[in-house]
């Protein structure tokens, strides 16, 4: 009988918070993800304090508008009630922002500081600075 309570134990996506659909191999190279989301930020209808923002690596997921990246942007990382935004980035292009939902798993990411004007400046990929 305990084998067979165990073979019904569930895992994937939905139930276990160790699955990680990252091991998804991504048909795009890595974008330059923070100089998109600076851009984008402009973009929001509702503005966000640049101060203490700190942002997410890029993850490869499937969604209903397509495979692409998704990038975490977490505000006030400090506060206890911090605000995280979701950006979904397709061939090197913000598709689709929002604040994250839970299946976005962005409470489940690492962050580190983002400075959105230094990110902003930075030159797109096989340009090199100051031109």
């Amino acid at each position: 009988m305990g084998s067979l309570v165990s073979a019904c134990s569930l895992s994937g996506p939905f139930f276990d918070d160790s699955y990680d659909k990252t091991q998804i191999l991504s048909p795009e190279p890595v974008p330059p993800y923070r100089r998109l989301v600076a851009a984008a930020m402009k973009g929001l209808k509702q503005p966000v304090d640049p101060a203490g923002l700190t942002i997410s690596e890029p993850r490869w997921i499937e969604r209903i508008g397509g495979p692409a990246w998704v990038v975490c942007l977490k505000s006030d990382p400090n506060a206890s009630h911090a605000v995280y935004y979701a950006f979904f980035i397709q061939k090197e292009k913000v598709v689709d922002t929002r604040t994250a939902v839970g299946t976005d798993r962005c409470v489940h990411q690492e962050f580190t500081p983002f400075d959105a004007v230094t990110a902003a400046a930075e030159p797109p990929p096989g340009h090199p600075p100051g031109r």
